[in-house]
């Protein structure tokens, strides 16, 4: 009987190790660049629109700088389930979270959305992520909330960015920088 109770866990462990194994595919970048179109202003003048930014190239430079090591990608495709935003009002994004110290993870989130309109609708989701983070912060965290209550959203043109970390002024001069 112990026998078969020993083979039955064995058998059993093996099986969760394979079910949790995800493999180590790599995600399809292949997509197609955004095409850029021409814009005509009221007054006849044709003008190019700015360059697209690159924002993992940003993220990169950025958590280069700030030397933070310790953190966690948030995937394009995870900005409607972890901040509200719609996939259809995204161009490109970044973001990752790391752990810092504090009971609440920095966070830093860059997107290129597709018109002024989307841009003002992700800064109001991201606006309210900040202001979640302040009112959970508010009753353990001083810390946290202090550091919320100084960060904001920025928006430049279609591009949008919270900065909810450490490095605030540097990782937002960066972004204005770059997109600027």
């Amino acid at each position: 009987m112990k026998r078969f109770l020993t083979l039955l866990m064995a058998l059993t462990m093996l099986l969760a190790l394979a079910a949790c194994g995800g493999g180590d595919q790599e995600p399809d970048t292949t997509s197609e660049p955004a095409q850029t179109e021409t814009q005509e202003p009221a007054g006849g003048e044709v003008t190019e629109p700015a360059a697209d930014v690159d924002l993992e190239a940003l993220k990169a430079q950025m958590l280069s700088d700030a030397g933070i090591t310790d953190y966690i990608d948030v995937p394009a495709e995870n900005l409607s389930s972890v901040y509200g935003i719609d996939a259809a009002q995204v161009v490109s994004a970044a973001a990752f979270n790391a752990m810092t110290g504090g009971a609440f993870p920095e966070e830093v989130v860059m997107v290129q959305a597709a018109d002024e309109a989307a841009a003002a609708d992700v800064a109001a989701k991201l606006e309210a992520k900040l202001d979640a983070i302040a009112q959970q912060a508010a009753s353990y965290d001083p810390d946290s909330l202090e550091l919320a209550e100084n960060c904001d959203v920025v928006i430049d043109g279609v591009y949008v960015g919270l900065f909810f970390t450490q490095h605030y002024d540097a990782m937002v001069s960066a972004f204005q920088s770059a997109v600027g």
